[in-house]
Parts: C-alpha cells; sequence; structure tokens
C-alpha cells in the first residue's frame, strides 16, 4: 500500500480595497478634526495669554507708582479729608470730563493736606534715616598736653566728625578734616555708641584740607564693632538743585546734631592743583565750625562737609565737596598713597567754547605752578591736554584720573593742543611727575 503527502498552498486574502479606502478617509477626516481643535485650542490660548500679558503690563507701572502712592497712604493715613478725596474721586469718574484738569488737581491739593502728626511722622522718618547713616560717623579729637603758670598739666584738644569709608584687614580708615589733629600729639576716634579708641594719622591732602586717620580692629570691641558700619557713598553728578538732603555729623557744632534742607546749587567748581571739585551748597544755616557729610533720603553720602570757600554773607551755609568728585581721593588717601603732583590749574572746555572757538576738547590749562614739573616740561596756560601717555584727554577729570595712576618721579608724555598763527596744533611734551604731601 502506497502512502503520499497531501500538499496544501496557503493562499494570501485578497486586499479589500473598500475597506482601505474607508480606513484612510476615515484617518484623514480624524486628523483634520484634530488639527481644528487644536487650531481653535492654541488660538484661544494665546488669546488668553496675551489678556494676561495685557494685565501685568500696568503692573510694571505701578511698580515705580507704588512707592509713591504708598509714600502719600503714610500721610493719608491721618488726613481728615481722607475720605472726601476719595468721594471726590469717584465723583471726577461719573463726570463726562468736561473739566478734566481742574478737577484732578483739586483731588491732589486734598491729598498732600498733613496735619501736625503727618509732620511728626514725616521727621521721625527722617531722624531714623540720619540716625541709621550715622552708625558711620564718628567723633575724632585731637589732644595737645599744655602746662600753666603753676606747673599744672592740662590738655587742649580739638573734634568734629569723621566717615568710616574703608576697612582693611588690620585697620578703619576714617576722613576728616585735617585741622582737627594739627599739631596733636594724640588722636583718639570716639564710635556712634561712644567707646573710644586711639587712632593714628594716616595721610592727608593740602588741596582739600582732608585727612584720614586708622584705628586698628584689634582695639575695638565686639559689640562695636556690630554697630558700625562703612558709609555708602552715592553719586552727585549732573545738577542736585532741589534735592532733599540731611546733614549729619557735627553740622550745628554739636555731636550727633542733624539739618534738614535742599541743595541749592552744585554746579559752582573750584579749582585746585591737578584736580577739581564742585561744591555742593545747601539752605542749611549751620556752624561756622561745620563737619560731617550731607546724604541724600537713601542715606547714601552726597557730599562731604568743608568751611574753607563760605562767603562773607553766608559762611554759615552748609557747604560740602561733591563726593563723585571725591571718590579718587578718598582711594588715594585710604591706600595711604601720595599725591602725584604736575602742578597745574585748569578746566573742562565747555561744548559751547568748541562749537564757537574751536577749543579742542579736552583739560584746558589756566595756569601753571613756578617751578612745577609742569612748567618744567613747557605746558603753558591755554593748551589743551588731549593725551597723556596712552589715555585720551576729554575734560580736567581725566586729567586728573591719568595722573593719579602715575608714580612719583614717573616720565609721562603728554600730548598738548597750542594755539599758534591762527590754530591749534599738537604739540608733544614729556614730564617728570613727582610726589606732594
Amino acid at each position: 500500500m502506497s502512502s503520499g503527502f497531501i500538499k496544501e498552498k496557503i493562499k494570501d486574502r485578497p486586499v479589500n480595497k473598500k475597506k482601505l479606502i474607508v480606513r484612510f478617509f476615515t484617518t484623514v477626516f480624524l486628523a483634520a478634526v484634530f488639527g481644528v481643535v487644536a487650531a481653535v485650542c492654541f488660538y484661544y490660548t494665546m488669546r488668553s495669554m496675551e489678556t494676561v500679558r495685557g494685565e501685568e503690563k500696568p503692573q510694571e507701572i505701578n511698580l515705580s507708582s507704588e512707592e509713591s502712592i504708598s509714600s502719600d497712604e503714610a500721610v493719608s493715613e491721618d488726613e481728615a479729608g481722607e475720605a472726601d478725596g476719595n468721594t471726590e474721586l469717584q465723583e471726577y469718574q461719573k463726570e463726562e470730563k468736561t473739566e478734566p484738569r481742574k478737577t484732578v488737581i483739586n483731588n491732589i491739593t486734598n491729598k498732600v493736606l498733613m496735619t501736625p502728626e503727618s509732620y511728626e511722622k514725616l521727621y521721625a522718618s527722617l531722624h531714623e534715616t540720619a540716625e541709621e547713616a550715622a552708625r558711620s560717623i564718628v567723633t575724632v579729637t585731637g589732644s595737645v598736653s599744655n602746662t600753666d603758670w603753676f606747673d599744672n598739666t592740662y590738655e587742649n584738644s580739638s573734634n568734629g566728625a569723621g566717615l568710616i569709608i574703608a576697612q582693611s584687614d588690620k585697620e578703619l580708615m576714617i576722613l576728616t578734616a585735617k585741622n582737627i589733629t594739627d599739631g596733636a600729639e594724640k588722636v583718639s576716634v570716639s564710635f556712634v555708641n561712644g567707646e573710644t579708641v586711639d587712632a593714628r594719622i594716616v595721610k592727608a591732602d593740602a588741596n582739600t584740607g582732608l585727612e584720614t586717620v586708622g584705628v586698628s580692629l584689634d582695639d575695638i570691641s565686639s559689640k562695636t564693632k556690630e554697630i558700625i558700619e562703612t558709609a555708602k557713598l552715592g553719586s552727585s553728578g549732573g545738577s542736585l538743585v532741589g534735592t532733599p538732603v540731611i546733614a549729619i555729623g557735627n553740622p550745628f557744632g554739636i555731636r550727633g546734631s542733624e539739618g534738614y534742607g535742599l541743595v541749592t546749587s552744585s554746579s559752582e567748581e573750584e579749582q585746585m592743583t591737578d584736580m577739581n571739585t564742585h561744591l555742593i551748597t545747601t539752605d542749611i544755616y549751620g556752624s561756622a565750625n561745620a563737619s560731617g557729610v550731607l546724604i541724600n533720603y537713601s542715606g547714601r553720602v552726597m557730599g562731604i562737609i568743608t568751611t574753607r570757600y563760605g562767603e562773607e554773607d553766608t559762611k554759615n551755609i552748609i557747604t560740602a565737596y561733591s563726593i563723585s568728585d571725591m571718590r579718587a581721593l578718598l582711594e588715594r588717601l585710604a591706600n595711604d598713597r601720595d599725591a602725584i603732583y604736575m602742578g597745574i590749574y585748569g578746566t573742562d572746555v565747555t561744548d559751547e567754547a568748541a562749537k564757537d572757538l574751536g577749543i579742542p576738547k579736552g583739560a584746558y590749562v589756566t595756569s601753571t605752578i613756578a617751578g612745577s614739573p609742569a612748567m618744567a616740561s613747557g605746558i603753558q596756560s591755554g593748551d589743551v591736554i588731549v593725551e597723556m601717555g596712552d589715555r585720551q584727554i576729554s575734560n580736567f577729570a581725566d586729567y586728573s584720573r591719568a595722573l593719579g595712576q602715575l608714580k612719583p618721579d614717573e616720565d609721562v608724555n603728554v600730548t598738548v593742543q597750542r594755539y599758534s598763527r591762527g590754530e591749534y596744533q599738537e604739540m608733544k611734551l614729556e614730564a617728570t611727575v613727582t610726589s606732594k604731601e
């Protein structure tokens, strides 16, 4: 009996084109629906985000106005007419705005009305600012011993305010007036909490009459170190007229006294040897022996009080050196560096002088001191210094900064523009600077 294998052939199921077409169009339709839904969702989402952003913009504007509002609110808490002011504002919003300016002005006028209690709060706040800034104020005393007709020893002393301007790893550096320690056998510093320690004279500046004294950190108690702080220096560039300031330190000849007022002028420039500084005058009437600093309402130092430039009819008006012009000097004094001396008095070339007279921009030399390095190098009055070494000079402050970067007995190339035969011509000179106490 014979046997055989059964052979089978499995065939693929025939493609159902109709179902395939239906599936294809179904997928396309669903994709289209999904796309439409996604587009609608995206559209409304973006509109919602734009709405939120639109709401955030006024908030950014209010950040600055909130400070003004909070200030007004602090005052208006005690105003008797606060409710009336709010009522007027609501009435104004309902009006057709026929006279908007008049209504707004009336509302503002009501808002700034202050009671005696409001003034008390205002001045209490100013006193807190002054008190906080006074943590960097000290009293510097210079003492000398003398004997009377009967050989009894007594001590003469003078004192004035000082400002903590820097701290090294070993000392506090304090800025004060040089006349306080002139001829003193002993110098001491009293901090805001009354602690008194010995100090040493570090460096003086003949131009401004300022000097630094140093106090060893080891001599200061830990309690005092927690209280005192280095002064925060502000910026006093540009016009400051109308800026409210506080005089602290010793403005009325009494330790810890305070004066409040406004800046009346900041444009007057005092020409000194190789540097200039603007004088800040105020309407604060102080002592002929005033000392200390001017601070703004943020507690930052705007000027160093000086009594060297008072006019006869305004000699008791508080005047200060602009702190922006003093920064380089303070750094030099704090680092016990001698002044670099060239011997030039000068000023800036104004835009008007440059345009109308054709004077090049730079440091204009008004005069040179006889026997100075400047005179020895050939620099003359009327010259305009436009370059020192590799530094471009566009004003007298640039010249002072460039000079301060040099070392005693260093040679420096000075490029000047000198008027000759109807025009300015460039000249290159060489000067050897020296040091000056």
